[in-house]
C-alpha cells in the first residue's frame, strides 16, 4: 500500500491511517509527501504497530517517505535511499524476490530530471520483478489534468517516453481519476492523477 500522506500530524489522518490498515492489513505500506520529520517517523510505527520501517525524511516542509513492514510476514532489505525514492528488496518464505521502489518525486522540475534517469538506470540493470509506486508528479495525458499550463502536452510525452524506455507497464487502478486537488472554487479548481503504480513485465 502505497499513500500520499500530505503531512502527519492531525488526530483525522492518523485515525484515517489506523482504518485503512484495519481494513486491507498489508504487511508493507508507504507514506509519501509526510512533511515531517523521523521523530514522528517513529511515532507512527508504535501507533500502527510494525516492527521495521525505513525512510528518506523530509528536507524542510518538501518530500518524506516512509516504508513500514512487519518483518514475521516479509523480509525487506533497503537497497537504495534517494531524497525521491526509496528501492527495497521484498521477500516472503520461499519466494522469488521482487523489488519494489516507492517514489514521491519532486515538484521541481529539475529534480524530477534527476529522479527519472535514477530509476532509468534501474530498470537497466534490475533482473527482478519490479514495482514503481507513488507520487510522480507528473501526468501521461491531458485527461489526467486540469488547470494546467501550455507545457503539459510536452510533459505528459516526456514522461510516456520515460515509462517506455524503462519497459514499464501501468497498474489498472479503480477510484477518483485524479487523486491531487487545489482550489475552493471553480475558478481556482486544479486537479490531476499524479499516483500510480508501475511495473516490468519480468
Amino acid at each position: 500500500m502505497v499513500w500520499n500522506f500530505q503531512g502527519s500530524a492531525s488526530k483525522a489522518k492518523l485515525a484515517a491511517l489506523k482504518d485503512i490498515i484495519r481494513t486491507y492489513i498489508p504487511s508493507v505500506f508507504a507514506l509519501v509527501e509526510t512533511h515531517m520529520d523521523g521523530e514522528h517517523a517513529d511515532k507512527i510505527q508504535k501507533i500502527v504497530r510494525y516492527d521495521s520501517h525505513a525512510r528518506v525524511d523530509a528536507v524542510g516542509f518538501r518530500g518524506g517517505i516512509w516504508v513500514y513492514w512487519k518483518s514475521d510476514l516479509v523480509n525487506i532489505t533497503p537497497v537504495t535511499k534517494h531524497p525521491q525514492y526509496i528501492t527495497m528488496e521484498i521477500a516472503r518464505n520461499s519466494e522469488t524476490p521482487w523489488f519494489f521502489t516507492v517514489v514521491y518525486a519532486s515538484p521541481d522540475p529539475h529534480n524530477r530530471k534527476e529522479l527519472w534517469s535514477e530509476l532509468k538506470k534501474i530498470a537497466r540493470q534490475n533482473n527482478h520483478p519490479w514495482m514503481v509506486a507513488g507520487d510522480f508528479n507528473e501526468t501521461r495525458n491531458l485527461s489526467e489534468i486540469h488547470g494546467g499550463d501550455a507545457n503539459m502536452a510536452r510533459r505528459c510525452d516526456l514522461f510516456n517516453n520515460w515509462i517506455e524506455n524503462c519497459e514499464l507497464v501501468e497498474l489498472e487502478f479503480s477510484g477518483a481519476a485524479h487523486t491531487w486537488f487545489r482550489g475552493n472554487s471553480i475558478e481556482t479548481r486544479q486537479s490531476a492523477r499524479l499516483d500510480r503504480a508501475l511495473c516490468n513485465s519480468d
